[in-house]
């Protein structure tokens, strides 16, 4: 008689389940993707954030994914076996002690980076998610949820990432540019393809260039216009900017200035069509002469 074993659709699943979300959305704080730093001069700029340090780490990537869409309240932690984790992640199908040093090793990696802290659950560690600027100094923070004040700025990530086979479908480029895109919180927006944009959010030029195609080869990312602006840092002094529009699910996440913003443009729109000569005209008809 053959064993059956929980696929990796299924494990996924039994996570997100476990989270008991009922919006089916998880947020993340933009500083995960670009967080504050000192310039050298001391003064406050950005830079990039951890996703910078998880580009070459795929399964560690979609682990610490996971377990900031389980993980709602309390201490911030989730205790699973290994075995479970490593079939969520694609890191291995088997159920064998194999599996789970496999995974210690992702967990370590992210341990490192200050990103979670493990602590022994009886027989099994029990993950507990850090803040998502990871380690400043020597020192990583404990998680507490984003509050949206302009220092605690967060977007939120669709569990459709899972279960529209994303997680499979785009490489870490993909995966990346997403996540930036994501962070944006505008209906429309650029995404630097310089080398020095690029870097300000921890990808290179050539990443994120691969990324913005493996996202419009999959319609998650739409064109919505180009034109050419001064930039005295290129060769011609001028560059290309190109504009963009996440598809749904991925294009909830829009700032309370944007909102309002998209609210006055349609609200002037509407306007603007009252007072058009063919409106004008259709108001008068059936009118005594």
């Amino acid at each position: 008689m053959t064993k059956r074993v929980m696929t990796q659709e299924e494990s996924i699943e039994y996570l997100l389940r476990r989270s008991q979300r009922h919006d089916d959305v998880f947020p993340i704080r933009r500083e995960f993707i670009q967080r504050r730093i000192k310039g050298p001069f001391g003064e406050p700029t950005t830079g990039p954030g951890p996703l910078s340090e998880l580009l070459r780490a795929p399964y560690a990537l979609e682990l610490l994914l996971l377990v900031h869409a389980v993980t709602t309240g309390g201490d911030y932690g989730v205790t699973e076996r290994s075995q479970l984790w490593g079939r969520a992640a694609g890191i291995s199908m088997l159920p064998d002690q194999k599996a789970s040093v496999a995974v210690s090793r992702q967990w370590q990696h992210l341990e490192k980076l200050g990103l979670i802290e493990r602590k022994q659950h009886g027989h099994f560690k029990r993950i507990i998610k850090r803040r998502e600027h990871g380690l400043v100094g020597k020192f990583s923070r404990p998680y507490t949820a984003p509050t949206g004040s302009k220092g605690d700025v967060y977007f939120r990530v669709p569990f459709a990432y899972w279960r529209e086979n994303l997680h499979q479908k785009l490489g870490m480029p993909g995966k990346a540019v997403l996540l930036a895109a994501m962070s944006r919180r505008k209906e429309t927006f650029t995404l630097p393809q310089d080398t020095r944009g690029a870097r300000a959010l921890g990808l290179g030029r050539h990443t994120m260039a691969r990324g913005i195609k493996d996202l419009l080869h999959h319609k998650l990312l739409v064109e919505t216009g180009a034109a050419e602006v001064m930039n005295a840092r290129t060769m011609r002094g001028y560059e290309w900017v190109h504009t963009y529009q996440l598809a749904e699910p991925f294009n909830i996440n829009l700032s309370k200035s944007e909102i309002k913003r998209l609210e006055v443009e349609r609200l002037e729109a509407e306007e603007g069509a009252l007072l058009t000569p063919e409106a004008d005209a259709d108001a008068k008809v059936g009118q005594p002469g």
